[in-house]
């Protein structure tokens, strides 16, 4: 059982909503972006100096890999962040899964590219009702995603003006930016800057903030900035 002192911990800092409804990640990046004059390298995306770990909070989320759960501040503070942010918005669903950040030092990681420096982390997917299983990624058809979840959980990352991009696959885009649309909670200007320009395969993989890539149909791969905003460098 959760000790009772880390569950107050856990919401002493939010004691309710933290968003606006709005997502205003580009116009933030934009800002950081002339403040750092775009740099690079104040943080290494290859090894990972003063990690923390993601401190267990199962009612927020699950971690499927401990041990490989170390990150930046800035990481483990906006998971963290998020758990807490779902568990008020939507209570009725599950806590999400939390699978690799990196290890304590960084470095390379097994079955990965990235998630040396403490940057990335990959995050569950909501299939139908809000549901995630705890301790595994479901591999999910378009259609079984719980959209409104889902977007939610995304939105709460893209709002914190510290995400560099967010890897999911193309499908997986196509349903959520329509649906955003759809309901209203998007306008078209918002929607280009947060998704890819929809064309050849180098667009969906490098443009918008949400972008394309393989093997990323049961989570998305969330990947900070800096704490000072500028991006991890090599």
């Amino acid at each position: 059982m959760l000790p009772l002192l880390a569950i107050a911990q856990a919401f002493a800092l939010e004691l309710g909503p933290s968003l606006d409804g709005t997502v205003a990640v580009g116009a933030e990046i934009e800002a950081i972006a002339q403040d750092t004059g775009g740099a690079w390298g104040t943080c290494t995306d290859q090894s990972l100096r003063d990690g923390v770990q993601l401190p267990a909070l199962p009612f927020f989320y699950s971690r499927i890999a401990p041990n490989d759960a170390w990150g930046t501040s800035t990481l483990v503070d906006l998971v963290v962040a998020a758990g807490r942010h779902m568990s008020w918005t939507m209570p009725r669903a599950s806590p999400f899964a939390v699978g690799d950040l990196s290890r304590r030092f960084g470095g390379p990681s097994v079955g990965h590219i990235s998630h040396r420096g403490g940057v990335d982390a990959d995050i569950g997917l909501y299939r139908e009702g809000g549901f995630q299983a705890r301790n595994q990624f479901l591999d999910l058809a378009p259609s079984q995603v719980d959209l409104a979840a889902t977007w939610e959980l995304m939105r709460f990352f893209l709002d914190s003006g510290m995400v560099d991009f967010i890897l999911l696959d193309r499908a997986h885009i196509t349903r959520i930016k329509a649906f955003t649309l759809s309901q209203g909670l998007l306008t078209q200007e918002e929607s280009a800057r947060v998704f890819p320009v929809e064309g050849s395969r180098e667009a969906w993989q490098s443009t918008g903030i949400v972008r394309h890539a393989a093997h990323h149909r049961d989570h998305m791969h969330v990947r900070v900035l800096c704490a000072d905003g500028t991006r991890a460098g090599f």
